[in-house]
């Protein structure tokens, strides 16, 4: 069977987004205070990322805000934010801070922390760091804790935190950040984190996005942003017959990633968003998901810190020209938009060493040429782990790959490159099963019969 190519020199559209889209105006009912805290935000919308590096590339592309998840020593800190500075880029600076009670961390190591017993050393630590930073014009707002779970002890310690940085920065902005925008978090925030100005929503799909955009209008009533959010997260995918999840198509996260961009657009007290998020989420069991950019060598081995080899995907592209409010004049990345097991399955069981036909086309609104990629990936690891490839499947020629011999749960990875920088990707789950074999009683069973 053929690889299947098109090749789409789309008519660039008019992109129907203003430079400007920011429908936030400060609220009527605000204390003065308050009201200069937000009065930036009349003539500022958040076009954000998460992630705070690679910043000049960022620049080209629209984004005026980067969100950190690490609040790293003064000196440090205010290296960052002189370059972003210099780039016209603000930032979220944000403290890590862990949940009250039981936490584990990525090995599995479990650890308690007690924010009654700690609070004052925390509050202590993160107001030395703040005063020794300073009132730095980069600073959009401090955030204080990313997903942590809304106990009371860790509210009651934020609030103490925005209240210190209030003291000393009276014009600063303080926010933390939540899963979706539960009516009961949301109000367990206003009881006991009343001193917070800002919170972020972290939401994935259109409907998710839709949903929190909603909830926290409702339930909060004051500014907020969208500080990560995505298309579907792979526990809203479909699942193989053994019960893992599936991809989605290319051009429904691009779709999708649209439709995100409007709600936020729409909202009156949402104050934009950060994406999540900029770079390569190296996850091993969805290597092609969060990440605006793919790794151009997935098996690792790059330069650490570096973003030279990170390819743009179409997802990125929507991201830039919403941002930029006009269609990108240069390159685009394709759109990998079919990738399916012959006759259109998109998960199989294969027999080991079978040869396993590859169905896929790419759109490319250049005109470029598209090369397609791939490679056999082990399954169910947190990082990528390549068992085999990669594998180059020129235009016009048979897209195959071979399943493993030894038995096990793998992906196949695909690439769609056009060589001028961009790239997008997707993965088809498949499954070569352990080899049956008879028991005793059932080869005596079957004996008699013959």
């Amino acid at each position: 069977m053929k690889t299947k190519i098109k090749l789409a020199c789309l008519s660039l559209l008019v992109i129907s987004t203003p430079l400007f889209a920011n429908s936030f105006k400060v609220p009527k009912d605000m204390s003065e205070t308050d009201r200069k805290r937000f009065e930036r935000f009349e003539t500022f919308q958040i076009k954000g990322v998460c992630g705070d590096s690679d910043l000049a590339r960022l620049a080209d592309r629209g984004v005026n805000t980067v969100r950190g998840y690490t609040l790293d020593e003064p000196a440090v800190m205010r290296q960052k934010l002189d370059e972003a500075h210099r780039m016209g880029i603000k930032m979220i600076v944000s403290e890590w801070m862990p949940h009250h009670g039981d936490n584990k961390n990525h090995e599995g190591y479990v650890w308690p922390f007690d924010y009654n017993a700690k609070g004052d050393e925390m509050v202590a630590d993160l107001m030395r760091r703040v005063e020794a930073i300073g009132d730095h014009p980069a600073i959009l707002m401090w955030g204080l804790g990313n997903e942590v779970h809304l106990d009371e002890p860790y509210l009651r310690v934020v609030n103490r935190m925005s209240l210190a940085i209030h003291a000393k920065f009276p014009n600063q902005l303080t926010s933390l950040t939540m899963i979706n925008a539960k009516p009961d978090d949301l109000a367990k925030i206003k009881k006991f984190a009343p001193d917070l100005d800002v919170l972020g929503i972290q939401a994935y799909s259109r409907g998710a996005v839709r949903g929190g955009i909603k909830n926290t209008e409702k339930h909060w009533g004051k500014p907020f942003y969208m500080s990560e959010f995505n298309t579907n997260g792979p526990w809203n995918f479909g699942k193989t017959p053994w019960g893992v999840e599936l991809d989605e198509p290319v051009s429904k996260k691009v779709s999708d990633l649209k439709d995100c961009y409007v709600a936020i657009d729409e909202s009156p007290l949402c104050l934009g968003s950060t994406v999540f998020v900029w770079g390569h989420y190296p996850s091993g069991d969805r290597p092609t998901y969060f990440g605006l950019l793919l790794d151009s060598n997935p098996e690792g081995q790059k330069e650490t810190g570096s973003f030279a080899h990170l390819l743009t995907t179409p997802q990125a592209d929507v991201m830039t020209e919403h941002f930029t409010g006009r269609p990108i004049l240069g390159n685009r990345a394709p759109v990998l938009s079919k990738l399916e097991f012959d006759g259109g399955a998109k998960s199989r069981l294969a027999q080991p060493g079978e040869p396993l036909p590859l169905d896929l086309a790419a759109e490319d609104s250049n005109g470029d040429p598209v090369e397609f990629v791939t490679w056999i990936l082990k399954a169910k690891t947190k990082k990528v782990t390549n068992f085999a490839g990669p594998f180059s499947q020129p235009s016009g020629e048979n897209a195959v790959v071979n399943a493993p011999t030894t038995p096990g749960e793998y992906l196949v990875m695909v690439y769609a490159f056009d060589n001028k920088g961009g790239a997008s990707g997707s993965v088809l789950n498949f499954k070569v099963p352990e080899p049956v074999v008879a028991t005793p009683a059932a080869t005596e069973s079957n004996a008699k019969k013959d």
